[in-house]
């Protein structure tokens, strides 16, 4: 068997020879794609020169006479035992036979510096990819040598000894192999992460080493595997650049970790320099960013088992373009916007993966809230509220938590929504969330990448980090404004606040339910006068109660009192408000059943509601139009028409009475629709998406099992384009106020295009839906002016 292989040389039978990143590398190449040059030098290579070593201790006896039992809560002793080993194996020279084969593989290699990648062949281990660190060395042979031997010291490090004693390894059974591989300047380098709903690329100028170490934070980008399109891109805060020396008299700039044993910084064949202010930016332009990711399309076709892999973007001359190669498969655990942990302090850190749903970034006090728990009434300061779904009941509790964490929902989930208005973070889709996360943990929650990292409460989080939340800039108090008007949806009172520094038409969507909640609470004293038990397995608000004739003047005053108070403040500006939509308020799967909730009953708190807009019209305030939501047939909107014309409402010219196209029926209904008096429609992509697909909007999200991007399904697509267009031939107006524009910015340009009237969003989206809509309407006037 030989002691080395070269990449291109590898057969399949070799695969428990060379280890698995030599056996997929050399998988790659064969199939054409660009990987770094190298070579493998096997295990049977490493034993044959053990041999060679006179140790002057027994090496592989775990006796106490030997100086290798150490004592672990020794760390001085288990210093020296791994210092004393790396110190033989490096000055015990390769016997020539084996030399001349390396620097004959170096010379062939021809590099001008080389870096070596220690790993283990063996099975049945866990991964040790983090427990070996890669070695760089000059191209030349001697240092090429000793780079090798480096390599080998990885094993013999204080962190892998304790290693092997805890894992119960024996050191005879180790099997390591080394990577040699070509490493050459590079323009920029990083690493891909490969899941089923999303590629991540991590980016850094010059070598990988700056994040490799923590030093900068990769500029990052999320890609979706259906469309390749970037759905998210962030801006890393990069400093340090790293890169190879034009001689080996070159003196670093910045200062190096030293992170290998035996070979003084100055002695290295790379630098660091701080990068230049004008090259702060992103270190991937958008065609090489297009090139990498037609790359890693082809690496997920050949090789549809990796999780991972590094590439580097080098130029060879002056006269040809950068390329991309692949130069290791796996992903490094690089912290991007994770907290960073006080290293003084002993850290236990739990991790967690979910769906981002609602941006920020946070840190407090973890608050587990079980199904079969009372829900209480206040909540301790700096809570992170952790529950299994945000159904309504919790919505109280969400205005006095600084971030949310639920085992359940989606994007368009209420919850979800509720959280983006109120511009505190959440992350849903952690599984057995509210068991393994404990009440009055520390919690760091990041709503922009989905993640969880749960310490203990000392553990400091640098407050730097939490100042990256990623925010757009407030926009200018003055604003041009755009033809498409752009408005927003509100549940909240205290919302309100927030839109007076927004550019902003109106409210497209005043979320009745969450208002009148908000409204209708009294103290503690009295909730069970209005009907709200403490108990989660009846905890629905009881609407009922205000039908009784005595408690309808309160539920007027109430309401009118809170819409009295967004109407002056945007007026003249158009408020559409929604109809109480019962369906939404279950406490189990945030849906009520219609035929929970008598027609008697929802018509006459109908009534109630007509009631309360009249009061506001009766005091001059005319801004407030009327939304029916999930009507199903025109008999249906007939029903409530009538009631409409006997509550007074329509001797008032400018009152509208709108309709939510959420209802697929509606695609082919609107011109009857439109007959019977319906006087525009407001498209609730939310809804409409999940009865077009079939799917439950409070739970649904991208995965593995479920990769399908619905609000970007050519269906529904098409199903806002039919409904835009039989609107504006009705010569309606048509607005969409769902998530969907917010979601993915992409499709406002097709909404302006195809004619619709307004856009309403949340107000995290506003901004960057202003720019975006402005970007679309230049691009439309460009167009047709050539």
């Amino acid at each position: 068997m030989d002691n080395f292989y070269w990449l291109h040389e590898i057969q399949p039978s070799d695969r428990e020879i060379v280890g698995e990143q030599g056996f997929y590398l050399r998988d790659l190449l064969r199939k054409g794609h660009p990987v770094l040059p190298g070579f493998v030098v096997t295990a049977q290579f490493f034993w044959e020169f053990l041999q060679t070593i006179d140790w002057l201790e027994p090496l592989f006896v775990d006796l106490p006479e030997s100086s290798l039992y150490f004592d672990v809560n020794q760390p001085r002793q288990l210093q020296a035992i791994a210092q004393h080993l790396c110190q033989q194996l490096l000055d015990t020279p390769v016997p020539k036979p084996w030399s001349d084969q390396i620097q004959a593989n170096i010379e062939q290699l021809n590099s001008p510096a080389l870096i070596f990648y220690p790993s283990l062949t063996i099975s049945g281990t866990e991964s040790t990819s983090s427990l070996f660190g890669s070695v760089i060395s000059w191209g030349d042979a001697q240092s090429g040598l000793f780079g090798l031997k480096q390599a080998y010291c990885e094993l013999f490090r204080a962190k892998s000894l304790l290693y092997w004693q805890r894992c119960g390894v024996r050191l005879q059974d180790l099997q390591p192999v080394v990577l040699v591989q070509a490493l050459q300047s590079v323009k920029a380098s990083g690493c891909v992460k490969i899941q089923p709903q999303a590629w991540e690329i991590h980016s850094t100028w010059g070598l990988e080493f700056s994040l490799l170490w923590g030093e900068n934070h990769a500029d990052h980008y999320r890609i979706l595997p259906q469309t390749k399109k970037v759905q998210q891109q962030h801006l890393g805060s990069k400093t340090i650049l790293y890169d190879l020396k034009s001689s080996p008299h070159q003196p670093t700039e910045y200062p190096i970790p030293q992170k290998q044993f035996g070979t003084s910084i100055s002695e290295l064949p790379i630098y660091a320099t701080l990068i230049p202010e004008e090259q702060r930016g992103f270190s991937l332009t958008s065609e090489q960013l297009q090139q990498l990711i037609q790359l890693i399309q082809k690496v997920v076709l050949d090789l549809p088992s990796t999780q991972g892999f590094y590439w580097r973007l080098l130029q060879s001359s002056l006269e040809k373009d950068p390329e991309f190669y692949v130069s290791g498969l796996g992903f490094p655990e690089i912290p991007l916007f994770s907290p960073v942990l006080n290293p003084d302090i002993p850290q236990r850190q739990q991790h967690f993966q979910g769906l981002a749903v609602a941006s920020g970034q946070c840190k407090g006090i973890a608050y587990v809230l079980n199904t079969l728990e009372s829900i209480p009434s206040v909540l301790p300061e700096n809570t992170v509220l952790v529950v299994a779904a945000i159904n309504w009941d919790y919505l109280p509790l969400l205005k006095q938590s600084v971030a949310i964490i639920a085992e359940q929902g989606g994007m368009t989930s209420h919850g979800a929504i509720v959280a983006r208005e109120l511009g505190i973070p959440a992350v849903c889709g952690i599984v057995n969330a509210t068991v393994k996360i404990k009440t009055g943990e520390s919690v760091f929650v990041d709503g922009n990448r989905g993640e969880i990292y749960c310490m203990e409460p000392e553990h400091l989080v640098n407050e730097r980090l939490l100042e990256q939340n990623v925010k757009s800039s407030p926009l200018e108090t003055y604003f041009m404004p755009n033809a498409t008007p752009l408005m927003v949806n509100i549940s909240q009172c205290n919302s309100i606040e927030r839109l007076q520094t927004f550019p902003i038409d109106g409210v497209g969507l005043l979320r009745s339910e969450l208002i009148a909640i908000e409204a209708l609470s009294f103290s503690e004293n009295q909730d069970l006068d209005l009907g709200i038990s403490q108990k989660s397995d009846s905890n629905i608000y009881n609407f009922s109660y205000w039908i009784e004739p005595e408690k309808q003047p309160k539920f007027i005053q109430k309401m009118a009192e809170a819409l009295n108070q967004i109407a002056r403040i945007l007026s003249p500006r158009p408020i559409y408000y929604r109809a109480l939509d019962l369906r939404e308020i279950n406490s189990s799967n945030g849906r009520f059943p219609l035929s929970d909730f008598p027609t008697s009953e929802r018509l006459t708190l109908f009534d109630l509601e007509l009631k309360v807009l009249l009061n506001l019209y009766e005091s001059g305030y005319q801004n407030l139009y009327l939304i029916l939501p999930f009507i199903r047939s025109v008999e249906e909107f007939l029903m409530y028409r009538k009631r409409i014309e006997a509550s007074g409402l329509m001797r008032y010219s400018g009152f509208k009475v709108w309709i939510m196209a959420e209802v697929p029926s509606i695609l082919f209904l609107l011109p009857d629709y439109v007959k019977a008096g319906v006087q525009g429609i407001s498209i609730g992509t939310n809804d409409l998406t999940q009865l077009l697909f079939g799917i439950d909007r409070n739970q649904i999200q991208i995965s593995p099992q479920n990769p399908i991007q619905y609000e970007q399904h050519p269906a529904l697509r098409k199903a806002i384009k039919q409904l835009i267009k039989k609107a504006r031939k009705a010569k309606i107006p048509c607005s969409i106020c769902g998530d969907a524009p917010a979601l993915y910015p992409e499709l406002i340009e097709d909404l302006v295009r195809w004619g619709i009237t307004s856009i309403s969003v949340s107000l995290d989206a506003v901004e960057l839906t202003y720019r975006a809509i402005a970007r679309a309407e230049k691009r439309i006037l460009l167009d047709q002016s050539r």
